[in-house]
């Protein structure tokens, strides 16, 4: 498993590496707090019910499954991109971890935060089982196994 800040250090390495390269992803708070959310349930899937992000729990907050520790940590730039100076280190992420990370980068990049937000929203999806205004209840990972696996 890996740390929750060395995932989202990754996905900022894959936004400024495409920014680098002249293709501008945006990457906000919101857009990446459901990034880490869908890295969390395909990691999930892939590798039989063994979580990507230790130690961390999903909330379900307003705006979809939020990891409370980075909502904080980039809260202070509201719904701004966060700026790709923004760079952390990553490098205990093993290689599954990475082609995960990757593949869903690779897949949402484009995607605007509330297009994923519309899809965390998603009618008996984890967040909508547990969702109530004002509460952050917990998202239960077998629920997000269970809803993004086939076994559902």
């Amino acid at each position: 498993m890996a740390a929750v800040n060395e995932v989202v250090n990754y996905l900022l390495y894959l936004r400024n590496k495409n920014s680098e390269n002249g293709l501008y992803f945006s990457l906000t708070n919101l857009k990446l707090q459901k990034l880490l959310y869908f890295c969390e349930a395909m990691f999930l899937v892939s590798e039989n019910r063994t979580s990507l992000i230790e130690d961390t729990k999903f909330q379900a907050w307003r705006y979809g499954p939020v990891v409370p520790e980075i909502y904080y940590r980039f809260n202070v730039y509201g719904q701004n991109d966060i700026p790709t100076s923004i760079k952390g280190e990553f490098e205990n992420l093993k290689q599954n971890e990475i082609k995960i990370i990757e593949e869903v980068w690779g897949t949402l990049r484009d995607k605007s935060a509330f297009d994923l937000v519309e899809i965390s929203h998603i009618t008996d999806g984890p967040w909508s089982k547990v969702y109530k205004e004002g509460e952050n209840n917990e998202i239960n990972s077998d629920d997000i196994y269970n809803y993004f696996s086939d076994e559902s």
